[in-house]
C-alpha cells in the first residue's frame, strides 16, 4: 500500500515545486510588454511582476508595470515579487522596493517614464552627477507616474 503513495509523491513532487517564481531573463526582440504589447528590446530597461502562482508578466518600462498594477488585474496579495532591470547591468534584476530610480528628461526609456533603476542610492547619485534628474524610491516613482 505504501508503494503507490511513494510513486504518486515522486510524480507530483516536480509539479508542486515547479513554481519557483523567479524572474526570467528577457528574450530581447521576442518578449512583448504585457501592457503596451511592444517588443522588449532595450537591455537597460524592463521589469517583471511575478505572482504567487509563478505567472510572470513582463514590461518594457516601469510606466507599463505601474499601469498594470493600478489596473487591479492582479490583487496585491497575489504578487510575490516585482523586479526591474539594473540600468548598469543587463538582466540583473533588482527588487523594486530596494531600488533607487533616477528620473530625468535625458533618460530615453521605451515608453517615456524617463526612469532608470539602480542597485543603491550611491550608484543613482553617481549616474545623476551633472544631470537634472530626481532620485526616487519605487513608492515615490509610482506616485509620480499617476
Amino acid at each position: 500500500m505504501k508503494f503507490p503513495v511513494i510513486i504518486s509523491l515522486a510524480i507530483l513532487a516536480p509539479a508542486l515545486f515547479s513554481c519557483s517564481a523567479q524572474p526570467e531573463p528577457f528574450k530581447y526582440g521576442k518578449d512583448l510588454c504585457h501592457t503596451c504589447k511592444m517588443s522588449i528590446i532595450d537591455p537597460k530597461f524592463g521589469c517583471q511582476l511575478i505572482t504567487n502562482k509563478g505567472k510572470i508578466f513582463k514590461f518594457d518600462d516601469v510606466i507599463c508595470m505601474s499601469l498594470f498594477i493600478k489596473s487591479g488585474s492582479v490583487e496585491e496579495r497575489d504578487v510575490k515579487q516585482q523586479v526591474v532591470i539594473n540600468f548598469e547591468k543587463e538582466n540583473d534584476f533588482l527588487d523594486v522596493n530596494k531600488t533607487f530610480f533616477v528620473v530625468a528628461p535625458g533618460i530615453k526609456s521605451p515608453m517615456g517614464s524617463h526612469a532608470a533603476a539602480f542597485a543603491n542610492k550611491e550608484a543613482a547619485e553617481k549616474f545623476n552627477t551633472g544631470k537634472t534628474g530626481t532620485i526616487l524610491t519605487w513608492k515615490e516613482l509610482l506616485l509620480k507616474l499617476d
